[in-house]
C-alpha cells in the first residue's frame, strides 16, 4: 500500500491544544466581510490562517501578538477532507475543513513565538 502524502502547517496558538475559540474563522468571528477589504483578504475570510514554516508562523506572531506565543504543527495528509489554498504572501495557507478533523491532526507545540 502506498503512503499518503502528508503537509506540515504551522499555526501561531495561546495554548496546547488550542481550544476552540482558536478554531474560528475571521467568517465565523465577524460574519461577511467588510466591502472595503481587498480581494485577497476576502477570498481568506473562510480559512484559518497557517503557514508552511515554522518561521511564518513565528513572524505571525510577533507582528500579532494577540494571536498567542506558541507554535503548534498539523501534519495533514492528502484526503483527510482539509484543504490548503496558498493565499496572501508566500508561505502563508487558508485551511478549510471541519474543525474536528483538524484537530485530529495536530502534533505538538513546536516552539514559542
Amino acid at each position: 500500500m502506498e503512503d499518503t502524502p502528508v503537509r506540515s502547517f504551522y499555526r501561531v496558538a495561546k495554548r496546547h491544544p488550542p481550544d476552540d475559540r482558536e478554531y474560528r474563522t475571521p467568517q465565523d468571528k465577524h460574519g461577511d466581510p467588510p466591502a472595503n477589504k481587498p480581494d485577497e483578504e476576502k477570498r481568506s475570510w473562510d480559512g484559518l490562517s497557517s503557514f508552511d514554516s515554522e518561521e511564518g508562523a513565528r513572524a505571525a506572531g510577533q507582528q500579532f501578538t494577540h494571536l498567542g506565543s506558541l507554535i503548534v504543527r498539523y501534519d495533514i495528509p492528502e484526503g483527510a477532507g482539509i484543504t490548503w489554498t496558498p493565499s496572501m504572501e508566500p508561505g502563508h495557507y487558508d485551511l478549510r475543513g471541519d474543525k474536528e478533523v483538524l484537530k485530529r491532526y495536530l502534533t505538538d507545540i513546536v516552539a514559542k513565538v
